[in-house]
């Protein structure tokens, strides 16, 4: 097979690209030298028979060749060579970038196949074996249940055993990527590239023993059913291609340890090692072609170069994304003098490698530098972030991540939590990129699914990491696809690394969570299947929060534990993080729980009551807009402003596609809602500041309406009334009086009757002692009316 162009297929467009970009511009992007994706086989076929090949749940699909004209794709859960081509890289589809709901990226449809493996097959054998050791999810399957409902799918997921093989990440040298990995107690890197033997072009896979172990035999490749690979000599030839006989691909192995040989076994061909002994090295060369080509082929393979060391590429090279991006922010302006205000922070939206910013992490240095993720897997550093803006810089430092919907530095060191793993990024050589890419955990289970993203990664005063992982929603967004044993779930994983363990069970799609200064764990969800509408809970381990099809429970729960509030459908579609006020320089509000929404585009603040074990409360939005669907928040240790950070990428009010803002305290008076009581009397509100008399105790000037939802497997929920719970619509309350506390600070609403509620909305038009707007509204829960002589003894402010 002679060297070909770079060939680049264009995706169909499923959906309307979310994008202010020209159409394509997925392919427009510098993606850097690879990508991390699921990945779908050429056919479109995914993971989920067992049967498919050049397709994986947890991929990395490298460029090869200086030119980037062809493709190889390496499983990190199985080590497993998924499969490499030549023609073009990949083609780009899916919800991250053409926006479809279902495929995902795959080798272009015209490219030329070299080889390709099974997709639940592990890369390396453990003795003589090659069966896949990992256990099925559990839950009932497709062929047991009704149809609509929801089942497990029939394939395992997750990485192999660590006693039989562990990705330990990979190294990023020029052009070349190393992965890092272990098979047994032995230690190993792997390059693969793009070579050429006289005018023919060889993938090659070139692998260097640093630590030695046990004898392994390498998967080389799985033929198509009904083909018969055969041993000619010192290499191997197969048809890949089953819709073409003419197809040939040639194998052979150069600087082979001594014994090692190649094996055919039904449709497979592998190679059989001694035992790994340090310094060894030695290539796999692949030639591609057909049966007149093949003395040419087998020739080239012969003149294959030896295999490299692959030590010198583990230390870092030269940088690759050598032009910055600098920008101006812009200061916000107060409105109707509410004392904080909205400053653009100007994001590289434009920047030389096309890379989409839609911002999905974000988190500060110590000395104040910000960092960035995407979610089309871009890590990038900014400083100059100080009280104008002025002269902000951006350095690209990482790319390739699947999907990074959050980011934490702990340490000054950058975690990204991506689909496939949490990636620990190490600049070897002090030049402002990432040169590591650690594997600092993967045991996280990941399906084909579109939409069963993983967000916000949040630690405890322990160092624990937590994230969420929501569930396979179908296309249109009801009901599941075949479902993991991690789908629906938050994770705790240990500052090491070393364990991950489930924490709590039961969410749709949680665009966020929320660890507080007590290390209270918090989770938000979006309204769809079981989630009426979106809600705030206090989540401790092995908690049931919401979605019993994604409960992993026998039996299902039919209940759930009261959730701290519901948001109406109105104020808030689509949740975001919560994070707690940690800093001194924001105003009144420290210890208080702050709510985003990605589906509003809106910040609100959260209102908090414990009675006895039970927790309750209401949200309040502050009057600010923001730019884009904000979902990650952070408070800088350098100013003491709060930052927050989104995208436009699914649903959302959002004008641009990201932004970075900052909301930040300019000093005046602060007059908020910062508690909420309830008693069989009324309710309380409490401010931070002085109500203004005559507006805060006219009756007139306050409005409370109370309905239902319905917790059913539908799609969200129409709202009932309490007073006739078959009928839709809403019940008014009377306020019978209003009292202003001697202090100002507080107004008692005389509401005889409360009764639990999902939804309350507290309606006011009322003013601060200095004249200014007090948030209008507040959208609370009600779980439980205690007697008002109770108040003294069992009522805390939880803010």
């Amino acid at each position: 097979m002679k060297l070909s162009a770079c060939l680049f297929v264009t995706a169909s467009i499923a959906l309307a690209p979310l994008c202010s970009f020209a159409a394509n511009w997925w392919e427009e992007m510098d993606y850097g030298r690879f990508l991390s994706a699921s990945f779908n086989d050429t056919d479109n076929k995914t993971t989920l028979t067992g049967a498919e090949r050049i397709a994986t749940n947890k991929g990395i699909g490298v460029k090869l060749g200086h030119d980037g004209n062809a493709g190889f794709i390496f499983d990190t859960e199985l080590l497993r060579a998924t499969g490499a081509w030549t023609g073009g890289w990949l083609k780009l589809k899916g919800v991250v970038f053409d926006g479809g709901h279902g495929p995902n990226p795959s080798a272009p449809a015209n490219a030329q196949i070299y080889f390709g493996t099974h997709v639940n097959t592990p890369g390396w054998s453990k003795g003589d074996s090659f069966q896949d050791p990992r256990p099925l999810p559990k839950g009932p399957r497709k062929a047991d249940v009704k149809p609509g409902d929801p089942f497990f799918a029939d394939v395992p997921f997750g990485p192999l055993p660590r006693e039989w093989a562990k990705y330990r990440g990979l190294y990023l040298s020029g052009d070349r990527v190393v992965f890092a990995y272990t098979v047994g107690e032995a230690s190993l890197l792997e390059s693969d590239d793009l070579e050429t033997a006289g005018d023919e072009a060889l993938i090659t896979r070139t692998f260097n023993v640093t630590a030695p172990g046990t004898a392994s035999s390498l998967l080389v490749a799985d033929a198509p059913e009904g083909v018969t690979p055969s041993i000619e000599g010192d290499h191997a030839v197969f048809c890949n291609d089953a819709k073409n006989a003419d197809d040939r691909t040639v194998v052979r192995v150069i600087g082979a340890p001594a014994d090692a040989k190649l094996v055919v076994d039904g449709t497979r061909v592998t190679l059989k090692l001694p035992p790994f002994a340090a310094g060894q090295k030695f290539k796999v060369a692949f030639a591609h072609g057909t049966a007149a080509d093949l003395a040419k082929l087998t020739d080239a393979v012969k003149a294959a170069a030896q295999p490299a060391d692959l030590q010198p590429l583990t230390h870092g090279g030269a940088p690759h994304w050598t032009e910055t991006v600098k920008t101006k922010g812009t200061l916000g302006t107060s409105e109707g003098g509410f004392p904080y205000v909205v400053d653009n922070v100007s994001a590289p939206l434009d920047n030389p490698y096309k890379s989409k910013i839609r911002i999905a992490g974000l988190d500060f240095f110590k000395d104040g530098r910000i960092a960035f993720s995407t979610w089309s897997g871009d890590v990038w550093i900014g400083k100059g972030i100080d009280d104008k803006l002025e002269n902000i810089e951006w350095k690209r430092y990482a790319t390739g991540i699947f999907h990074a919907l959050g980011l934490r530095i702990v340490d000054d060191q950058i975690y990204v939590l991506g689909r496939d793993q949490i990636t620990r990024l190490h600049d070897l050589n002090n030049d402002g990129e990432a040169d590591f890419y650690e594997n600092f955990n993967n045991d996280v289970q990941v399906t084909p699914g579109f939409h069963e993203f993983t967000f916000g990664l949040e630690t405890d005063s322990k160092g624990n990491f937590y994230f969420i992982k929501g569930g396979p929603v179908n296309p249109g967004g009801r009901g599941w696809g075949p479902l993991s044993d991690h789908n629906g779930c938050m994770f705790k994983v240990s500052g090491n690394g070393q364990k991950f363990e489930v924490f709590a069970t039961g969410v749709r799609a949680p665009n966020g969570i929320g660890v507080g200064p007590n290390d209270e764990i918090t989770t938000g969800d979006n309204q769809g299947t079981w989630v009426p509408v979106d809600y705030i809970q206090y989540v401790k381990q092995g908690d049931f929060i919401e979605v019993p099809d994604l409960s992993h429970r026998v039996p299902v729960p039919t209940a759930y534990a009261p959730h701290l509030c519901w948001v109406p459908y109105d104020w808030d579609n689509s949740n975001g993080d919560q994070v707690w006020v940690t800093s001194d320089k924001w105003g009144p509000l420290k210890g208080s729980m702050l709510y985003l929404s990605y589906g509003k585009s809106s910040l609100f603040g959260v209102l908090q009551e414990s009675i006895g074990d039970v927790r309750q409360g209401g949200v309040f939005k502050f009057p600010l807009k923001f730019e884009t669907g904000i979902c990650r928040a952070r408070f800088n240790p350098a100013d003491g402003q709060l930052y927050v950070a989104g995208l436009k990428g699914w649903q959302t009010n959002a004008a641009k596609d990201g932004a970075i803002e900052r909301v930040r305290y300019t000093g005046k008076p602060v007059t908020v809602e910062n508690e909420l009581h309830i008693t069989d009397k009324g309710i309380t509100i409490r401010f931070t500041n002085e109500v203004e008399t005559s507006s805060a105790s006219d009756a007139g000037n306050y409005a409370i309406e109370q309905y239902n939802y319905r917790w059913t497997s539908a799609y969200g929920s129409a709202e009932y009334k309490v007073s006739a719970p078959e009928q839709k619509g809403h019940d008014k309350l009377e306020i019978k009086s209003v009292t202003v506390a001697p202090d100002k600070k507080s107004v008692f609403l005389e509401v005889p009757g409360l009764q639990p509620v999902m939804q309350m909305k507290i309606k006011m038009n009322i003013k601060a002692a200095d004249g200014t707007a007090i948030p209008e509204g507040i959208g609370n829960t009600i779980n439980v009316v205690p007697p008002d002589a109770q108040r003294g003894s069992n009522f805390t402010s939880s803010r």
